[in-house]
């Protein structure tokens, strides 16, 4: 509830919805919840912050000196919710975390797994929790 209401905070507070800023924070407020489930939405909006946010770091580090290192602070900072909203999206297509592991292996698995993060949420309530409700 709370996670769900902070986000509601965030809209009546700043306007309409912006999804990638809503879905990084969502996600980065949610990085200890390996349970539930997390829309096709979220986690590529998630994904995409990442991306954009860690190209900017790694650039900056470039620049040599102590800034050589917030690319590696990041990653490591994001780690542990890009773990999350992974699990939580192969929760929502009814999908075990168990298959996580295969993503970090060097065969055509990791295929599999990013096919299972493009597949659409299932539409009714499954061991992970309830479907959602948009």
């Amino acid at each position: 509830m709370y996670l769900k209401n902070s986000v509601e905070l965030l809209r009546l507070r700043y306007g309409p919805p912006m999804p990638l800023i809503e879905n990084y924070i969502a996600g980065l407020l949610r990085y200890t919840d390996f349970k539930g489930r997390s829309e096709r939405a979220e986690y590529w909006w998630f994904t995409f912050a990442n991306l954009i946010l860690a190209s900017v770091f790694w650039l900056l580090g470039g620049l040599g000196g102590p800034i050589r290192s917030l690319s590696l602070l990041y990653a490591l900072a994001v780690l542990v919710p890009n773990l999350a909203v992974t699990v939580r999206r192969l929760h929502d297509t009814g999908r075990s975390a168990w298959w996580l592991p295969f993503a970090v292996l060097p065969t055509p698995l990791v295929f599999l797994i990013l096919f299972f993060m493009c597949l659409p949420s299932e539409a009714a309530d499954n061991k992970y929790g309830p479907a959602s409700s948009l």
